[in-house]
């Protein structure tokens, strides 16, 4: 018994919605009373059916809420209700929903419906039908049960539009990141060929030196960049009567042609690690021992010299033509900087330049003249013809050689040392005296 229930302090019997509880009740008496408070209290909808669907009850709350009386609908099949308002489709899906129930199987599903009361408010329901078996085993009863998920709805709803919002999102972070990406390539693309077009224009260490600087601007000086290098050897040479030569041709052969050229004497001065300086029409600058030091400046310039002779005589062979160049080479101090400011060049100034120079302008046709300074610098690892003394404008009277090819006596000369690669020492027809006409075999 429950007679020491807190229920029961104050009274021996009292009513909850038409259902009497009393302390003489018995335990299952009781329990049954309970049960019916229970059902008719609860917010979601509860209902007992036959097996053919036909309403025998539904829980009190229920019938309240969608504000009919239990006698309306009680023997009325539980599809054709008109409590409540659901689409035709929805009906036809509730009688196959009790069909099915009725052959004993539990089902569920969800569908909208709107009360008589309120008709503007749809409501989403998870509704089931749960079959109830006799002691014989046999469906007596279907239990409908209906739940109201509309702020279940809302809240998925309002998920899934957020999901949406942050797929979104992330597709748009996934395209500017990508947009982003293409962006930074380009400019590094563009800086690798700002890179690639300084790096054409000056020596590698001075481009390191500009790159270097904070304020360095890709296309611009910050400021004066200068340095006095003692030991340098600078190299002239010109191709001879080139003018003539190309009185009458078109501008695109005769820019091919000194490409093609030009080019080779590039890869020559790589070879060599001489800097190309600049080239004037028809005449090539370079020279060995900067920007970096190097204390056999004066060989790679001979060498190269050398080279170049040998590289215009192919190109004369395989073009048909008869073309001859003077170089002129000299050593000493010079200064070598950065002139311009947005159309910069690395250029050389000072006396020994203007000396290579008057080694070029003062030279003869497929020779290559140095000055007594290079000349000992080179000592015996190259064969020479003295000149003797000429008449330089503007210098004065300047003692000269021919520099006729490496020395046979270059190898005991050297020792162990390492000597740049050099051409082939018969220097067979190369357009320039070989060293029998040097009087050193």
């Amino acid at each position: 018994m429950l007679t020491n229930c807190q229920v029961f302090s104050d009274a021996t019997e009292f009513c909850v919605r038409g259902v009497t509880l009393s302390k003489r009740d018995d335990p299952e008496t009781l329990r049954e009373k309970f049960a019916r408070v229970i059902v008719d209290d609860m917010y979601q909808f509860v209902g007992l059916l036959d097996v053919n669907g036909m309403i025998l009850e539904i829980n009190r709350a229920a019938v309240e809420g969608f504000g009919i009386q239990m006698d309306q609908v009680r023997g009325t099949p539980f599809w054709d209700a008109d409590w409540f308002g659901v689409s035709q489709e929805t009906r036809t899906a509730v009688r196959e929903l009790i069909r099915r129930a009725g052959q004993g199987e539990f089902v569920r599903c969800d569908f909208k419906v709107y009360s008589r009361l309120a008709p503007e408010e749809t409501i989403s329901v998870d509704f089931s039908l749960l079959p109830i078996r006799n002691h014989k085993g046999e469906i007596v009863f279907l239990l409908p049960e209906g739940r109201n998920i509309t702020e279940k709805k809302r809240a998925e709803a309002e998920i899934a539009r957020k999901n949406q919002e942050l797929r979104a999102s992330h597709e748009l972070i996934l395209q500017q990141r990508d947009e982003l990406q293409i962006l930074y390539e380009k400019i590094v693309a563009e800086q690798r060929l700002s890179e690639r077009l300084l790096l054409s224009l000056l020596p590698y260490p001075i481009a390191e030196r500009l790159k270097a600087r904070p304020d360095f601007v890709p296309g611009e000086i910050p400021e004066i960049i200068a340095d006095s290098l003692p030991e340098v050897t600078v190299l002239f040479a010109d191709i001879v009567a080139f003018t003539q030569f190309s009185s009458g041709m078109s501008p695109e052969r005769l820019v091919g042609i000194l490409n093609e050229i030009f080019t080779d004497f590039d890869v020559i001065a790589d070879q060599y690690r001489l800097e190309k300086i600049k080239t004037i029409g028809d005449a090539y600058m370079a020279a060995a021992g900067l920007p970096e030091p190097a204390s056999d400046h004066a060989v790679r310039a001979a060498c190269m010299a050398i080279d170049m002779m040998d590289a215009l005589h192919r190109f004369n062979q395989r073009r048909g033509y008869d073309l001859q160049m003077r170089i002129g080479i000299n050593s000493g101090a010079v200064v070598a900087g950065v002139v311009g400011k947005h159309k910069f060049i690395y250029d050389l100034w000072g006396d020994a330049v203007n000396t290579a120079s008057r080694m070029e302008s003062h030279g003869v046709a497929g020779r290559i003249q140095v000055t007594d300074t290079t000349r000992r610098l080179l000592g015996d690892a190259f064969a020479f013809e003295e000149r003797g003394r000429i008449v330089a404008k503007g210098m004065g009277e300047l003692h000269t050689w021919f520099l006729c090819g490496p020395s046979p006596r270059r190898s005991s000369h050297w020792g162990d040392q390492v000597m740049p690669a050099l051409p082939n020492a018969e220097f067979h027809g190369l357009g320039f005296p070989s060293l029998d006409r040097c009087g050193k075999r």
